[in-house]
């Protein structure tokens, strides 16, 4: 028999993907001036997805820690050794994709703070929300993160003249 989850976990739960929303918003955002090593897979969509498990499974964590009495000591130390496992993991990526740690580590930092410091916060806001503020926050990463999706840092491949400064003037 499935086991039905409490209103608070409930809460604990939303709070996660909300926080997760709003740190795929954020993170599709500042995904814009940083310089991805390939836009088909580094781009505003996959940032939002990213976001979006990580505000699950911190969720889920802050979830699962709520009878622990040291739940909030180990919800930090398991955020801090999920952004070192991610920058350890661009580090090493970057020998092989160029620019994979300057483009991930700050991401991954913007998304994990903001899921790590939000979730907590949004656990105790919510207690009287309706549950369709998550489908709300849902859609809003979803349309931000799929309309940024095509706004990389790639040559568009256009025809352009160059600029007039760099053109020699031959009749004189």
């Amino acid at each position: 028999m499935a086991r039905r989850l409490s209103d608070n976990s409930k809460v604990r739960l939303r709070a996660g993907v909300i926080a997760g929303s709003i740190a795929a918003v954020v993170g599709s955002l500042a995904n814009l001036p940083l310089e991805a090593p390939t836009d088909t897979l580094f781009n505003a969509a996959t940032v939002t997805a990213a976001s979006l498990l990580a505000g699950t499974l911190a969720g889920l964590l802050w979830l699962w820690l709520a009878s622990n009495p040291y739940g909030p000591i180990v919800f930090c130390a398991s955020l801090a050794v999920a952004f070192a496992v991610v920058a350890a993991a661009a580090i090493a990526l970057d020998g092989q994709v160029d620019r994979a740690a300057s483009y991930l580590v700050p991401l991954a930092a913007i998304v994990l703070g903001i899921v790590g410091a939000a979730t907590p916060l949004l656990a105790r806001a919510l207690h009287n929300a309706p549950a369709w503020i998550v489908a709300a926050a849902l859609a809003v990463a979803v349309i931000v993160g799929g309309s940024l999706a095509t706004q990389g840092d790639a040559e568009s491949g256009t025809l352009t003249l160059p600029p007039r400064s760099s053109t020699k003037d031959v009749i004189r």
